[in-house]
């Protein structure tokens, strides 16, 4: 029973996370419309109810919705760094810097960031046509999301999200699970809720496989710092291949196939590299 309550207090990071999206959402959505109307006063004393309109308005709320994420990500970075601090901040060993950010690991780290964000593109591209619904409503989840669409999505997706999905995840509920199960049991653990905190199947798939490695990267290094970096390097590529439209022009079958399968070598070999790096502990 003591076990069970270690276990469920490992799931309270997320648990929170969830919770919090959700209250944030509609207090900063309030407060966007509230700021709106203070911007546009002289139509709100003509008509007293536009700001309560703007609310089932979805064109006004998709324009603030990336505002809002920001804000949301700024909210977590304090709450859960905080949190972190005090639950973890004295018992994190740190490896030298010069040997866990040497040009070798940096230079490994960009090319399986890139990798993996290579792979999983081009295997949607491949298996989402199978799907036509899910393809769909994985689409306009993008484009909910702004990706590729200017600078304030790139610094929600490649700046602060990985920051504070971190903090979350491979900092406070990894520890947390860290200290009941096993390893290998923990980090699964914190996989698992990475994938289900994205809240949809495509997202879980890939969240859940690059939080498996996320975790392992974590262990080896004893680095939050790291994996905050790598998270950054994949969501930062995602953003510019569709800002440029790099994988919307790969239609043929073969060219799909042949990219995911160098980008797969990719990956493992940079993964593969920077598990076999001596790290010299300070």
């Amino acid at each position: 029973m003591e076990k069970m309550k270690k276990i469920g207090k490992g799931c309270l990071p997320f648990l929170a996370a969830i919770a919090f999206m959700y209250l944030f959402s509609i207090i900063f959505l309030m407060a966007s419309g509230y700021i709106w109307g203070f911007f546009h006063y002289e139509q709100v004393l003509k008509d007293s109810s536009i700001i309560a309109n703007l609310y089932l308005d979805e064109a006004w709320i998709s324009s603030v919705s990336i505002g809002i994420s920001i804000a949301i990500y700024l909210a977590f970075i304090i709450i859960f760094g905080l949190w972190y601090k005090k639950a973890f901040g004295r018992d994190t060993q740190k490896y030298a810097s010069k040997k866990a950010f040497s040009g070798p690991v940096i230079i490994n780290c960009i090319v399986f960031g890139i990798s993996v964000q290579c792979f999983f593109s081009c295997a949607l591209n491949l298996i989402l046509p199978l799907f036509p619904k899910t393809h769909e409503n994985y689409k306009e989840l993008l484009n909910s999301m702004g990706m590729g669409q200017g600078l304030m999505p790139f610094v929600y997706t490649a700046l602060l999200a990985p920051v504070a999905e971190e903090l979350i995840f491979r900092g406070l509920t990894l520890k947390y699970q860290e200290k009941v199960l096993p390893y290998f049991t923990a980090n699964f653990m914190q996989a698992f809720l990475f994938g289900i905190y994205h809240q949809n199947i495509v997202q879980f798939v890939y969240a859940f496989f690059v939080g498996i490695l996320l975790g392992y990267l974590c262990k080896k290094y004893n680095s939050l710092v790291l994996v905050m970096v790598v998270h950054g390097i994949v969501n930062a590529s995602g953003n510019l291949f569709s800002y440029f439209h790099i994988f919307s022009r790969i239609d043929k079958l073969e060219e799909n196939v042949v990219t995911v399968f160098v980008s797969m070598i990719c990956m493992v070999a940079s993964f593969w590299f920077l598990m076999r790096s001596e790290q010299k502990k300070s």
